[in-house]
Parts: structure tokens; C-alpha cells; sequence
């Protein structure tokens, strides 16, 4: 399912959070880290049940050398359509801002449609989301943070969406949260949040949150905060310097996916 969002910091400085919540109890990741783009994979079959029958496609959350930050998170997975993750990875890949993201992903939709989501970006300058449904897209820009779980706000939630239980109320406790959140400490609290129980933003229901991330942009670079399995149970998280843009060195590649917590982070792609 997944809950995530973006925010500016009042030194300037921006991050970007989501918590991965799959259908079964543990999870690990696949990246992709290049000198310019950092990518933890996504999944065509994100619901399966069988660890050796995963297809990665695209990401599920990245970062570039421009300063982008990008996330996903579904709404309906509808058989034929591409994968949504494929439109973070085109959204790193080919633009350095907002706006270029925005452009690419409108190109790709308007060529192929995709699995309903949420898209959530921010640069230096502008945030907001991007609402994928099917061959359409709704852009929303936002002043102050931008929050998405598993339904659409400016398209509108339908009863057709694959969570109609959990979605909104981690939507509303997300949007209170962040409002009182000011440093990366607080991103972290947010998503352990367990408002609303087993189907909090911190899930311990039918659908596990098996990674949380926080990407944080300031002027030395960007920094990734990372647990694996649930947050609240995660302490402290593995913090991790992303050796991209100007950082980057084959020896800095090798010790971010060494100490990167996953099973497959050194299985190349």
C-alpha cells in the first residue's frame, strides 16, 4: 500500500518519506545506484506471496544529482497497464527538476496507460504530486507539504480502488503530523505512527510495512534514512550518504550497498 510525502524545512533544506507496506511480513530490497540516480526498485508483483517469483520494474522511491526526490504509491493496479514505478524511474532519468518531471511523466502516460497512483516530487523550489490513472494525470503543486496513501484526492477516490479501508485515515494522520514536523526526527516519528491500530502508517495488518524511508536534501547532498521492517521496531535507522552527482566513487558505491540493509543490495540489476 504505502503512505508518503514531501516537505520543506525552514533552513531550505527538503525531504521526502514513505513507508513500503507489502502482503507479507518482511521484504528485501533491490537498488539501482548509478552516479547519477539512486533507485530502490519497484515491483510488478508488489502483492505476491513467493520472495522468488518478484519482477522489480522501474523505483518505488529515488533520488538524482539535480536534487529531485520522488515516491510512489498505488491506488489500483489494473491488468494491462505499465507499472506506475516505471514513471519515478522516467521522472529521475530524464528530467533535473519539478517541472521537467511532470513533462516526462505527461509523455510517457499519453503514449501507454499506467496502473492507478500517486506520484510525490520536490526540488529546491517546487513540491507537489502527480495522480496517474490510467492514459490521464492530475497535477497538484503545493507551498507547504504534500501527502498521498493509496487513493486520489484532486481525481477523487472511487470505490474501485484497491484500499478503500486504510487509505483515508492514514491520509488525515499524516496531514495533521506533518504540519507539526520540522527535522528529519519528526519524519521518523510520523511514520511510526500507529493511529487507527494495525492499519496505522506504521501497518501490522494484512499489508506489513516492511521498509521506511526518509531522503533528505541539504547542501552537502542527500541523505537516506532506512529501515528495514517495521519502524517502530527499527531503531535507529541506517543513515547513508547516496554517492551520486558530485559524491560519487566506485569505493562509495561499494560501502552504501554493503551497508545498504537488504538481502539483494549488492545483487547487481
Amino acid at each position: 500500500m504505502c503512505t508518503i510525502g514531501v516537505l520543506r524545512f525552514g533552513d531550505g533544506s527538503y525531504a521526502l518519506f514513505k513507508n513500503k507496506d507489502f502482503g507479507r511480513p518482511s521484504f528485501d530490497d533491490q537498488i539501482v545506484l548509478e552516479p547519477s540516480v539512486f533507485g530502490v526498485s519497484g515491483l510488478v508483483t508488489w502483492a505476491g506471496d513467493d520472495p522468488s517469483l518478484d519482477e522489480f520494474s522501474g523505483f518505488s522511491i529515488g533520488a538524482n544529482a539535480h536534487g529531485l526526490l520522488c515516491s510512489d504509491a498505488n491506488v489500483r493496479t489494473v491488468p494491462g497497464h505499465a507499472n506506475y514505478d516505471d514513471l519515478v524511474e522516467i521522472a529521475l532519468r530524464s528530467s533535473s527538476d519539478f517541472v521537467g518531471a511532470v513533462e516526462a511523466v505527461a509523455d510517457a502516460v499519453a503514449r501507454q496507460p499506467y496502473h492507478w497512483g500517486n506520484l510525490v516530487l520536490i526540488d529546491g523550489y517546487l513540491a507537489g504530486a502527480i495522480e496517474v490513472r490510467g492514459g490521464r494525470i492530475e497535477v497538484v503543486v503545493n507551498d507547504g507539504p504534500t501527502i498521498r496513501t493509496n487513493h486520489h484526492i484532486a481525481l477523487g477516490a472511487t470505490e474501485d480502488d484497491d484500499n478503500t479501508t486504510t487509505s483515508r485515515p492514514r491520509f488525515e494522520v499524516a496531514r495533521r503530523l506533518i504540519d507539526d514536523a520540522d527535522s528529519v526526527d519528526d519524519l521518523y516519528d510520523l511514520i511510526r505512527s500507529h493511529d487507527h491500530g494495525a492499519g496505522g502508517i506504521c501497518a501490522h495488518g494484512p499489508h506489513q510495512t516492511v521498509y521506511g524511508y526518509v531522503l533528505h536534501h541539504d547542501r552537502s547532498g542527500v541523505a537516506l534514512s532506512v529501515t528495514r521492517g517495521s519502524p517502530c521496531q527499527t531503531t535507529p535507522p541506517v543513515v547513508l550518504t547516496l554517492p551520486i552527482g558530485e559524491s560519487w566513487s566506485t569505493a562509495q558505491a561499494d560501502g552504501f550497498r554493503t551497508a545498504y540493509p537488504s538481502a539483494r543490495s549488492n545483487v547487481p540489476t
